[in-house]
């Protein structure tokens, strides 16, 4: 098989209409809860905006990807061999051999190796073997590009695009030669890093087994994003402009974007629809070198959002960075598939989005009860910092640059597998890991100058990494939203385990936040597990 490189650095820009004389408008009716888009005359748009009828209005932004360049690979690459697992997890992979699978391209697949042998990589095979799959998810892919391959299986698809032509319908693929040769097959692409059958023998390794949905918002890699505000919403379980209903995915990847100052109202609310119903939604961060807070969909809230890094570990030269960037992943020589059974190397945070999200699915399918809160914090808290000795300025990681750094996979899948073994942060009574004649013994040795039968632990659960960021403790009154602004502040502390007294069970749920990098503002509270928080026979 030839493999060839796709230079693809997706850095999608706005159309510019202004000279445009009709002009689509993304409007909401007071007397309605639903987006429509119109179009009107340039000359009408003011009237539009100052009329009654309308409670929102906005111009539906268009996006446009440039045509791929595809060069012959000329470097050579290292292959994988069978390797030794190095992790420290309290799993049962511990110091066992990790199996390499038998599909041909996966030599090339460097983010899935050790990290000692490149330190850009992902971990992602120790991780792989580490997750079980207890749930076959369902997983959307919103893009342009989409083709059928012998690797690939869909399990579902729509076409969101409407205009030139063409309808919203069950067709999703690019069919002409036309289509094909501006896209590269870059929907087709980006899931086949997630989905790809592994170990078939076939092809490259995807990293999950999932039910892969394509939805099809661009043609020629260009696209209104009220069509990807609708296809996250059909993605979401809604029926959206007659298009039947679908039973709802449990993941997103949207890797586009373009130049906006703000996130329109009609894009966001599809992402707050969506998140209400717990759907993780990964958004690549771009590739213009840039701070994400100008690029939309990635300065929107409620979206986990990747950069991407190189071989070496360094931030690449062209992905954007600041403050909306979550974490980095590999985002250089990404293998995957393209138009017309190419196997090739992809460039871009279009390709990081969607390895982020392979390693958050290998969590999720392993704990299904898992929220969107703990497993994005668990990604975050799990990354390693990005190298520091930066061959240029253009790949700076300084401060919050690129999020909380580089992905760890393997690290990760230790925090979801230490979450189905009783929870990773854990409240129980002081006493209760005692036997019933040592609560007594304790109760009469002690219990005259220390308030034993008031007090209780908060535990952190045992496993590589897991406790080397410090923390905060809340509680918040039972029947509310463990958010921040209903939480009273407990305490801060980094100790693996804590003794608290005046705990009210009956009055309270709890919660920790993780401080990232001794900063605590970046991740939401998670609630903390209570099961074990009963008081002992010897207390009542």
């Amino acid at each position: 098989m030839k493999n060839y490189i796709l230079s693809i650095l997706v850095s999608l820009l706005v159309i510019n209409t202004v000279l445009a004389k009709d002009v689509s408008l993304v409007v909401k009716r007071f007397d309605s809860d639903k987006y429509i888009t119109i179009v009107v005359d340039a000359d009408e748009v003011e009237i539009i905006i100052e009329s009654e009828i309308y409670q929102s209005v906005e111009k539906d932004i268009w996006v446009k990807s440039p045509t791929p360049v595809i060069k012959k690979r000329k470097t050579k690459s290292i292959p994988i061999t069978a390797q030794k697992s190095k992790s420290k997890s309290s799993s049962n992979t511990q110091n066992s051999d990790v199996q390499v699978p038998n599909d041909p391209d996966f030599e090339f697949q460097y983010y899935f190796k050790d990290k000692y042998v490149h330190q850009g990589s992902n971990e992602i095979l120790k991780a792989v073997a580490k997750s079980v799959q207890n749930k076959k998810l369902r997983i959307a892919v919103i893009d342009g590009g989409f083709e059928d391959h012998e690797d690939m299986e869909w399990a579902y698809g729509y076409n969101f695009f409407d205009h030139w032509g063409e309808v919203r319908g069950p067709e999703f693929r690019d069919l002409t030669d036309e289509q094909k040769a501006c896209t590269g097959g870059h929907g087709l692409g980006v899931a086949s890093i997630i989905g790809a059958k592994f170990n078939n023998g076939i092809g490259i390794s995807g990293i999950v087994d999932a039910e892969m949905i394509a939805l099809r918002a661009l043609s020629c890699g260009i696209g209104p994003l009220s069509g990807v505000a609708d296809a996250i919403n059909h993605a979401a379980g809604e029926e959206v402009d007659g298009i039947p209903a679908i039973a709802q995915v449990d993941m997103i990847n949207i890797s586009m974007g373009g130049e906006l100052d703000h996130c329109p109202s009609y894009l966001q609310e599809a992402i707050d629809n969506a998140n209400e119903k717990g759907i993780l939604i990964f958004v690549a961060a771009g590739n213009q070198n840039v701070d994400a807070n100008g690029v939309v969909p990635a300065q929107c809230d409620g979206i986990f959002v990747t950069g991407a890094t190189e071989q070496n570990g360094y931030k690449t030269t062209f992905s954007n960075y600041g403050s909306k960037v979550d974490a980095m992943a590999a985002g250089m020589d990404i293998i995957g598939y393209a138009s017309n059974g190419v196997t090739g190397w992809w460039e871009g945070t279009s390709q990081a989005s969607p390895l982020a999200l392979g390693i958050a699915a290998l969590g999720l399918q392993h704990n299904p009860e898992l929220t969107r809160d703990e497993l994005f914090t668990y990604l975050k808290a799990t990354a390693e910092s990005i190298r520091e000795d930066v061959p240029s300025a253009d790949q700076d990681c300084s401060g919050e640059r690129c999020g909380s750094g580089l992905l760890n996979a393997d690290t990760f899948m230790d925090y979801v597998v230490a979450s189905t073994n009783g929870g990773i942060y854990q409240l129980r009574h002081a006493l209760s890991s005692e036997s019933n004649c040592d609560q007594t013994l304790f109760l009469s040795e002690l219990g005259n100058t220390l308030p034993l039968c008031q007090m209780y632990e908060f535990l952190v659960a045992d496993g590589e990494g897991i406790n080397e960021n410090s923390y905060q403790l809340f509680r918040v009154v039972k029947g509310e939203s463990i958010i921040e602004e209903n939480a009273e502040f407990l305490l801060t502390s980094d100790e693996r385990t804590v003794l608290l007294d005046g705990i009210d069970l009956g009055s309270y749920d709890y919660g920790v936040k993780i401080c990232l990098n001794d900063a605590c503002d970046s991740t939401p509270i998670i609630k903390i597990e209570s099961d074990d928080a009963i008081l002992p026979l010897s207390c009542q």
